[in-house]
């Protein structure tokens, strides 16, 4: 009637709970209880499979963020220096066009004090005048040192210079393997010229170390994302052993107080004695009455591979809380599982211990899923081998069979041994041995099949059958060929004899012509004709 057992045939577990619960949901009420219908492990385990895909996508978008902006930042600096580079070329351009004196060759010292004017301490911008001749007049900054040379020596790349896409005034080039942004202007009719360079060396500078700098934030960022995850996966697997652990426990703990047999006892350090009330010596198998154990007696009980280590397992926790499991001979000399609980403590500064002692109910759970993952992985080395195996009983009932041999023989667990060899096996060959019987037996598919059947100690009965479908082909085969040799070889057994016959026959005639030709041919030697009649007597017989 209830999910839960009774607990001393007094208590039920979760009684007043599943009740109101079935309640409700007779009375149509739903309410919360229908977040019962989702599926939280499966969606649990989904979002925590997802977490490492949305840390990956996270550092994605945050990467590819961060990459435009400095594209974007890029392209802002190059249009800024394009057009301080513009400005500074227009203002120079319009200090001197009104002037043109100052792009005649003899005012050249003239020339170099209003660029020094017009040009801003610190500027990265330099100013460059061109006279009428194509030769360099005046220069300021790092360009000073081009006055004198002629416009071709010293731009040489001017000639093969882009115009940009965002400002047509200003081009972009490289002088001396350097990138420069260059804004020209012709000043009068004379061929004079303003020329102002802009060097891309320091805002490509900085742009780099804007680049470090966030390949360095993203790194430690994808690194600490990837500690946290660290950590929450290592907190994650701890919290799933405790909870299983946990659920371990409760579920020994639900089967033991089912169970019903729990006692208490105590131990006595000074005097090595302990003492088990009635139930905890029927727990134990030491019958219903109080007994009294003294050290020895108390470790004959405990199984002998639990005695190694037991005083270190019994040692007591911070808190003084003893938790053990022990195995215990009964009076049957079987084993049981005995859980201890116990609280070390001082009383009177006499230190004593009591507790609980459990018999277990039920096995573990983890034995019992090991135990089955094992009987699995026997299971299926069992079917896979391609012999045909089956164990039967003692009363030639069906145990255990492989998938070679139900597919060889049709049949289930409810099968017996006599009716699969009467109805379903033909037994065409049987040799008995000292502790096997070997035999050929045909399956109900057609197939052949070398059994080889041997007794167990316990009187189970073993089979093997392995596949000899291909031999008994070939057997059957060399069978025919045989029958058709022996048909032939009597055929010519007969057409021999018919030919034996024949040369009797012929030898009887020929025995009657030789006096005949004798007296015809007397005129011959007798020797020659005992010799030709002698050969041809041998020719005859032969």
């Amino acid at each position: 009637m209830w999910e839960r057992p009774t607990v001393n045939g007094k208590l039920r577990a979760h009684a007043g709970t599943q009740r109101a619960f079935t309640a409700a949901q007779q009375t149509g009420f739903v309410g919360l209880g229908g977040f019962s219908l989702i599926e939280r492990p499966a969606i649990e385990r989904l979002l925590k499979k997802s977490i490492p895909l949305l840390i990956i996508a996270f550092l994605i978008s945050v990467a590819a963020a961060r990459g435009l902006s400095l594209m974007s930042s890029h392209e802002r600096m190059e249009d800024a220096v394009r057009q301080a580079t513009e400005l500074t070329s227009a203002m120079a351009l319009a200090s001197l066009e009104d002037e043109p004196r100052l792009f005649d060759p003899a005012s050249a010292t003239e020339t170099a004090q209003e660029l020094n004017a017009l040009v801003a301490a610190g500027s990265d911008t330099d100013l460059v005048v061109i006279d009428t001749t194509g030769v360099v007049l005046a220069a300021t900054g790092a360009s000073a040192s081009l006055t004198g040379r002629p416009l071709a020596a010293v731009f040489p790349e001017l000639t093969s210079a882009r115009p940009s896409r965002s400002s047509g005034g200003v081009v972009e080039t490289h002088i001396n393997g350097v990138p420069y942004q260059v804004s020209m202007h012709l000043a009068g009719s004379d061929g004079g010229m303003v020329i102002a360079l802009h060097s891309m060396q320091a805002m490509n500078a900085l742009w780099r170390a804007e680049i470090n700098l966030n390949v360095t934030l993203f790194a430690a960022m994808a690194l600490l994302l990837l500690v946290v995850v660290y950590a929450y996966y290592a907190q994650l697997n701890r919290a799933d052993h405790t909870a299983e652990l946990m659920l371990e426990n409760e579920a020994r703990r639900d089967g033991m107080l089912a169970n019903g047999e729990t006692g208490l006892w105590s131990f006595d350090p000074q005097t090595g004695l302990t003492f088990l009330d009635g139930s905890a010596a029927l727990a134990l198998g030491l019958g219903s009455t109080p007994r009294q154990l003294d050290h020895k007696q108390m470790l004959a009980l405990i199984h002998p591979d639990d005695r190694r280590g037991f005083f270190r397992r019994f040692a007591p926790a911070d808190t003084g809380l003893i938790e053990a499991s022990l195995r215990i001979r009964q009076h049957d000399g079987r084993y049981t599982r005995i859980d201890i609980r116990a609280h070390a403590g001082q009383t009177d500064g006499r230190i004593a211990v009591s507790g609980t002692a459990i018999r277990t109910a039920s096995a573990s759970r983890r034995e019992v899923e090991t135990a089955t993952k094992r009987a699995s992985l026997y299971q299926a080395a069992f079917d896979a081998m391609p012999q045909a195996l089956a164990l039967w009983g003692k009363d030639g009932r069906l145990e255990l069979a492989n998938a070679s041999f139900a597919a060889a023989y049709g049949v289930d667990g409810s099968a017996r041994r006599d009716s699969l060899v009467a109805d379903d096996a033909v037994v065409v060959r049987r040799i008995c041995g000292e502790d096997a019987v070997s035999s050929e037996v045909r399956t109900p598919a057609g197939h052949w099949q070398a059994v080889s059947e041997s007794r167990l100690p316990d009187g189970a009965l073993l089979t093997v059958g392995s596949d000899i479908t291909a031999f008994k082909s070939d057997e059957c085969r060399l069978q025919g060929e045989q029958a058709r040799l022996r048909e032939k070889v009597a055929a010519l057994a007969a057409a021999r004899r018919r030919l034996e016959l024949k040369c009797a026959a012929l030898n009887r005639a020929l025995g009657r012509d030789i006096p005949v030709r004798y007296d015809q041919e007397g005129e011959l030697s007798s020797e020659r004709a005992s010799r030709t009649a002698g050969t041809i007597i041998r020719r005859t017989v032969a």
